[in-house]
């Protein structure tokens, strides 16, 4: 059987992998628009999914001709597929499952769009689909109530924990992580502003160390910084404390029990837009799905010196951070097994 798997972004290939390892057993070929992750876990990428990863509308329409060349060729190779796993990213993929639904196709959403906190209209095109697979502990509920056939089955970063390297610093004084994203638009606006912040952390605390996790090339010059590509995870796990760009690093900081700022910044039109759609208190997933500011959030506008004292703030206050971790890992462990959801779907 040809499974097509479609991702648009760093987290959801991660995630992605994680899915197609448990699908291995059973003798299936894998397909997708995808990264690195996938591609180790024997997928065969037919498009790189960094080439459509951008956030915000107008960051879109600068990339409109090369996202819409992608969508062709990935419509012809998911046409093929007897089987489609849209992952994350509804933007690009909520729309092209939709299309492959229309012809016929086997769809399964994994990582359910967050339709409870904006874009409600949405939900229809999920309820056409085969299945959708959700990782928080209130989506099922809210889905099977306007009709969509949803699973809760657990969020992958409590479901798969795995080893992760460890990232050799000296520990003679606390230690800053920094994740400023995986997007080139996401790093090219954090990187400049957490620098800034470390800076500003050094001079109240001299002795501190910074670890920033890079995606792609960035020329930093700040000391007593080491700079790792990637490894998000394994840079939350040595640092004392996180400042984060808003995405997945905030909850993966809350599962490690660590304090955490988060920030986030896009263009003035995307943040405007975003600001008439979208109706929560918060944007991070560990504030929302506890229903309180557990991270402080700045967004579009830091106040720099606040933040970097709230920083330092936060290393008397790790054990609190601890007992959240606790209860997240609880809320998130599911009630189904993706893979006996993709096999009751292929039954249908």
């Amino acid at each position: 059987m040809r499974v097509f798997i479609l991702t648009g972004e760093v987290s959801g290939d991660k995630n992605a992998s994680h899915l197609l390892k448990k699908l291995s057993s059973y003798g299936w070929d894998f397909y997708a628009l995808g990264g690195e992750n996938l591609k180790k876990a024997g997928a065969k990428i037919v498009c790189d999914s960094s080439e459509i990863s951008v956030v915000g509308f107008q960051e879109v329409i600068t990339k409109l001709g090369k996202i819409n060349s992608i969508r062709r060729r990935v419509i012809a190779e998911a046409l093929l597929s007897d089987l489609i796993i849209a992952v994350d990213f509804p933007g690009f993929n909520l729309p092209l499952s939709r299309k492959l639904k229309s012809l016929n196709k086997k769809v399964v959403y994994y990582i359910s769009p967050q339709v409870w906190a904006w874009g409600k209209w949405r939900i229809r095109d999920l309820a056409k689909l085969d299945a959708v697979l959700c990782i928080l502990p209130f989506e099922e509920d809210f889905l099977r109530s306007y009709g969509v056939n949803a699973f809760f089955v657990g969020h992958p970063l409590v479901k798969y924990e795995e080893e992760l390297p460890d990232i050799p610093i000296e520990n003679n004084g606390p230690i800053f992580g920094f994740l400023p994203g995986s997007r080139k638009e996401e790093i090219r606006r954090h990187i400049p502003r957490m620098l800034r912040i470390a800076g500003m952390i050094k001079k109240i605390l001299p002795k501190s160390k910074f670890i920033f996790s890079i995606y792609g090339d960035a020329h930093m010059n700040i000391d007593d910084a080491l700079i790792v590509k990637g490894l998000g995870r394994s840079v939350i796990r040595r640092s004392d404390v996180v400042i984060t760009a808003s995405g997945t690093a905030t909850l993966e900081a809350a599962i490690e029990g660590k304090p955490a700022i988060v920030l986030y910044l896009v263009s003035e039109l995307t943040y405007y837009l975003g600001r008439l759609l979208i109706k929560l208190p918060f944007v991070s997933l560990p504030n929302i799905i506890l229903g309180r500011m557990i991270y402080p959030e700045y967004i579009q506008h830091l106040n720099y010196d606040e933040i970097a004292r709230r920083a330092v703030k936060f290393l008397d206050e790790k054990d609190k951070f601890k007992e959240i971790s606790k209860v997240l890992k609880e809320e998130l462990r599911g009630r189904y097994d993706e893979s006996e959801v993709i096999k009751k779907v292929l039954r249908l």
